[in-house]
């Protein structure tokens, strides 16, 4: 059995964090951001399921339900309050968007996957390097994706959810939050800045330009950001930690159209609240959820929930839907 365990890619980011990017801060170009000249960033602290349960194998799900709530959502700048936003996805009868405010003086650097990120933090599938990309990213391909800092970062809340950054000469690129950028070892991961990947990045700024937003720390470009919903054309899945364990079990949420706010299991006729993990899989109690299948029920951040049965196996198992658009 295998609990209360350190992902191991948490740790080895961790060994890379003078790479660049959020780290040191020293500058030079392809390899730290500069203050005033070249270099990308790096969040270094790629890594979430360590020796968890291969992925190799995708197959469907038992059908689920959803179902809709949230509530009445207002608009500001930055954080403390909820904004409302244009809902681009998402199945079921629309409900309000109830999204965390952006920033309208953050900070963005970048970074690549081989900077020491052998995992992401949000424990999605790696599926190419150089050029990165990450599993369920709807944007560029897999390409667009950012390691959120660790205050926003929210203990993997955020993990999934999509933003969109803009800089004041107008130029925007949307991309989806994958990772962490941890203000324990990166100095620039403070409240409000973003570590996009390498590609994300070259869609607002130069790679000389390495570190910006004016009024946040950065040499250049005043940037904002806000939360936006994923498009996702396809449905909400679930995948286990370990496919072969009986006894002791975690599980992931993936290709959901807005943040995931509770994870609960049916066990014996009740629902039992699972709880998040910063490698953004959940686990309720010990580990141990009875007999297969197990029936799981994901509730987004504005109310509406996913339902599905996953037998003891590995891979991505649909719901066979996804979760209710929201504006």
């Amino acid at each position: 059995m295998r609990r209360n365990y350190v992902p191991a890619g948490i740790l080895l980011s961790l060994i890379a964090l003078g790479a660049a990017g959020c780290g040191d801060g020293n500058g030079g170009p392809g390899d730290t951001e500069g203050a005033s000249s070249g270099g990308g960033g790096q969040d270094g602290a790629g890594g979430g399921t360590g020796a968890g349960a291969p992925t190799s194998s995708v197959s469907a799900g038992p059908g689920s339900s959803t179902s809709t709530g949230g509530s009445a959502s207002t608009s500001s700048g930055n954080p403390g309050t909820t904004t409302a936003t244009s809902s681009t996805s998402g199945g079921g009868a629309g409900v309000s968007c109830s999204y965390p405010s952006g920033y309208t003086d953050g900070s963005i650097t970048w970074y690549t996957l081989d900077m020491g990120s052998t995992e992401v933090n949000c424990s999605y599938q790696i599926t190419g390097r150089n050029p990165d990309v990450v599993a369920h990213v709807p944007f560029g391909g897999g390409q667009y994706f950012a390691a959120m800092n660790t205050a926003d970062y929210d203990s993997a809340a955020m993990c999934g959810a999509c933003v969109e950054v803009t800089r004041d000469d107008g130029r925007s690129v949307q991309a989806m939050v994958v990772d962490q950028c941890p203000i324990a070892t990166n100095p620039k991961c403070t409240a409000g800045h973003i570590d996009l990947s390498k590609n994300a990045f070259l869609q607002i700024g130069e790679e000389r330009e390495g570190y910006l937003g004016t009024t946040h720390g950065g040499a250049a470009g005043k940037i904002s950001w806000k939360y936006i919903p994923c498009p996702s054309a396809g449905d909400v899945s679930f995948r286990l930690k370990d496919e072969d364990n009986r006894y002791w079990n975690e599980i992931l949420v993936e290709g959901h159209s807005h943040p995931i706010e509770k994870v609960e299991v049916e066990i014996n006729g009740a629902w039992q609240a699972a709880t998040r993990q910063s490698y953004n899989y959940w686990v309720v109690g010990d580990g141990n959820m009875g007999a297969p299948p197990y029936h799981v029920r994901a509730t987004d951040i504005n109310g509406s929930t996913v339902e599905a049965r996953l037998e003891l196996k590995g891979g991505a198992q649909s719901a066979g839907a996804q979760l209710a658009a929201c504006q």
